[in-house]
């Protein structure tokens, strides 16, 4: 998909297509709907750069330093400031957010374990982190 530039799109119209994207998200009831969803949207590599930003956001929060981060992410200091001020530049809302919602650690909510689509998951390769990642 070619890549767009949001200046070359009306403000309204941005507003429209970005609108409906999270009413859809927002609509969604389960965790496969949502895997389902994402897996067939982003490529494997968008999949792992959101996630990516979703964990230094995590450690920025838990109060790891940006060297820490680093070394357990494996990305630049770069890519950790442009999420700092992502998280600082805005309210509170989304560190809660980000603190509420986290998926707790193996073991923490019982009941919580998806069936999966096999054939969605593991149909491709490149596709499996998601599984790991999701502990399904």
């Amino acid at each position: 998909m070619a890549k767009v530039k949001p200046k070359n799109i009306p403000i309204e119209k941005r507003r429209k297509i970005i609108g409906d994207f999270f009413g859809l998200i927002s609509n969604l009831r389960t965790k496969q709907e949502i895997i389902d969803l994402f897996v067939g949207l982003l490529t494997p590599s968008e999949s792992l750069m959101l996630a990516r930003r979703l964990q230094i956001a995590k450690c920025i929060i838990d109060g790891d330093t940006f060297d820490d981060i680093r070394q357990k992410i494996g990305v630049g200091f770069g890519t950790i400031s442009k999420v700092d001020r992502w998280l600082h530049e805005r309210d509170e809302a989304y560190k809660k957010v980000m603190i509420k919602r986290w998926p707790k650690e193996k073991g923490g909510r019982k009941g919580s374990s998806v069936r999966y689509n096999e054939g969605l998951l593991d149909r491709y390769p490149q596709y499996r982190f998601l599984k790991d990642l999701l502990s399904l």
